[in-house]
């Protein structure tokens, strides 16, 4: 199968919003999104077709063409509805089957799905519902690969797009995502992909992914966010005061975001973390 160069007839088997937050999604820059095809959200936040390009982020489909063919990026909306859509099969090992039924299949194209994909190579699109004759019955909008797994999808609120992928971020009064770097804010998850202002932000609320360390950290120890930076740094147990004795005084230490699952060398590094938020743990048992 082909690339849509036309908006195609979307045949639904029911449907509904992708969510609140995300009925529709700013357009990338010289890009058309055709009526009917999967739609995705690029590394920038802007939406454009599904294709075979692993950094995506499915969906939904769109309702309507969007042609923003000779416009900035944002300058146009798409509108998008998740549920179960007939996509065009595969041909050959790539084909879907009845027994693919309930597994995560993936976008060759954005109107093409495939049951199996190189690791890396393809973008997973949703789950196979079932076949229709020569055509697959998609889930489309899939958040996540696994239900261990929580990704949001929120509007940025600043300029993420240098300084915010792979560190925690948090809400503005806003409701929109912004770095985690001023004390006393409530990190909301990493942010996997670099949205200018105004793009769509996707953030790992729970589940693995692999961030920015602040310091040397081992394997198997509690992180938490490093404040100005949106790292992830050790963190802190907490303590009534320094030395522990008073019952009544503030509560002091971090609150938990997840646990190191690799290690890093320092700052700047990259590893591997489980993002579960636990809050603040004591120093002692209680």
């Amino acid at each position: 199968m082909t690339a849509l160069s036309a908006s195609r007839v979307l045949r639904r088997s029911g449907s509904q919003a992708v969510s609140m937050k995300l009925k529709s999604a700013p357009v990338a820059a010289s890009t058309v999104i055709y009526g009917g095809s999967i739609v995705a959200i690029n590394q920038s936040g802007y939406a454009v077709p599904a294709s075979a390009d692993p950094s995506l982020f499915v969906v939904g489909v769109a309702v309507a063409t969007a042609d923003n063919s000779t416009g900035a990026a944002a300058a146009i909306l798409v509108d998008i509805e998740r549920g179960v859509f007939s996509m065009n099969n595969s041909s050959s090992t790539s084909a879907l089957t009845d027994n693919d039924i309930g597994r995560v299949c993936y976008a060759a194209d954005d109107n093409t799905v495939a049951r199996i994909t190189a690791i890396g190579t393809l973008p997973p699109v949703g789950k196979c519902m079932g076949l229709d004759g020569s055509d697959v019955l998609v889930e489309v909008g899939l958040l996540s690969q696994s239900e261990n797994v929580h990704d949001l999808l929120i509007v940025a609120g600043a300029d993420l797009s240098s300084t915010g992928q792979y560190r925690f971020v948090s809400l503005n009064s806003s409701g929109a995502v912004v770095l985690a770097a001023t004390a006393g804010m409530t990190a909301l998850g990493v942010l996997l992909n670099a949205p200018a202002s105004g793009a769509v932000a996707i953030v790992r609320r729970r589940g693995l992914v692999r961030m920015l360390a602040e310091e040397a950290i081992t394997e198997n120890v509690n992180i938490a966010v490093a404040v100005t930076t949106g790292r992830a740094k050790i963190a802190v147990t907490t303590k009534c005061d320094a030395s522990g004795a008073s019952a009544t005084a503030a509560l002091t230490g971090s609150f938990v975001m997840g646990t190191a699952l690799e290690e890093s060398s320092g700052a700047g590094d990259l590893f591997l973390v489980d993002v579960h938020p636990i809050g603040a743990v004591p120093g002692t048992l209680a």
